[in-house]
């Protein structure tokens, strides 16, 4: 890395940094507070957050919200100093402060209409049922899961147009400097940002079935939500990224953050259509006895991760031959 490279690593890995701190803090200010207030059953809402049903979703929600906020801040800041051909800024400080007030305002808004709009169509849903229902034949379990995936992607989206305007405004307050800096994406960058993309959309997913399946498996313990919470996507982060690193072209002629994001997205749903797909074949060539030893078998609950990550291997190697088609050689 050359010397005029490092203020720019410096300054976006200062925004992103700054950004994730913040929303960190705010998270634990809503959740202190919501322990901290007298309500009724308190005590008991405050001894459910020691259990894993609700501590594990919670920690995972806290990291999905965590990495779109970090890599969004990240991204943006690299592609402003791209597009202004800069190292740095001439007043970081002030950039940074007014993108933190920015974002803190932005934060407080977007939470409280999330809430909100949340709370609504919940309760209208639950109630008396809806399009859902008509469409597709969903029960309550049905329904409420995928109101809720709805209500997570557009929160994706608005948390990253969010910070996308705060950190645009903010650069308003400053002045590129040090010119000449050389901001091309490397292969690294394209494979980690392609795997945090896979961890985003793999802990939103898993937060919003877990509910389904902890009907299913009440007797699950730290154990099993530690390794389906935690372990798994931090196993899935480094295949992706090990993945990537193996199957981008190279060279590389084409870096970008749009196609590095869509290159995880389009990895991770090829591997849930395709997974969905296998699974339902699967199921309905099996017997009642299978299906029972299938449910407690630890080896049949290994084959299907070795399974899954197969899938987004191959997620991974299809959605790079798809948007690097037209770079030469193809990707291997």
């Amino acid at each position: 890395m050359t010397d005029s490279s490092r203020p720019a690593y410096s300054l976006a890995w200062r925004i992103a940094v700054a950004a994730v701190l913040l929303r960190l803090a705010y998270t634990a200010l809503v959740q202190a507070y919501t322990l901290m207030t007298p309500l009724p059953y308190g005590d008991q809402i405050r001894a459910s957050y020691m259990q894993p049903p609700v501590l594990a979703p919670l920690l995972a929600t806290l990291v999905s919200t965590l990495l779109v906020v970090g890599l969004t801040a990240w991204c943006a800041t690299r592609q402003w100093l791209a597009r202004h051909d800069a190292a740095t800024v001439n007043q970081p400080g002030r950039m940074l402060a007014t993108f933190l007030a920015l974002q803190a305002l932005y934060t407080l808004c977007l939470s409280s209409g999330v809430g909100i709009a949340q709370n609504v169509l919940m309760i209208g849903t639950l109630k008396g049922g809806s399009w859902l229902e008509e469409a597709f034949g969903l029960g309550i379990v049905g329904r409420s899961i995928a109101i809720n995936l709805m209500i997570r992607a557009v929160t994706i989206v608005l948390e990253v147009v969010g910070i996308w305007v705060a950190l645009r405004i903010a650069a308003w307050t400053a002045g590129p400097a040090s010119p000449g800096a050389d901001m091309t994406l490397t292969r690294r960058h394209v494979a980690w940002i392609c795997g945090l993309t896979v961890l985003i959309w793999q802990t939103s997913v898993s937060i919003m079935l877990g509910g389904f399946l902890q009907m299913q498996t009440l007797e699950a313990g730290w154990a099993e939500y530690a390794l389906g919470y935690w372990v798994l996507p931090i196993v899935l982060l480094a295949l992706v990224v090990i993945v990537c690193l193996k199957v981008l072209p190279r060279p590389f002629e084409r870096p970008g953050i749009g196609l590095a994001v869509a290159l995880g997205s389009l990895a991770f749903w090829f591997a849930q259509v395709l997974g969905l797909g296998l699974g339902f074949v699967v199921l309905k060539s099996m017997t009642w006895d299978q299906l029972a030893w299938a449910a407690q078998s630890p080896a049949a609950a290994a084959l299907v991760l070795l399974a899954y990550g197969a899938l987004l291997s191959l997620g991974c190697l299809v959605a790079a031959r798809m948007l690097h088609r037209n770079q030469g050689e193809s990707a291997r």
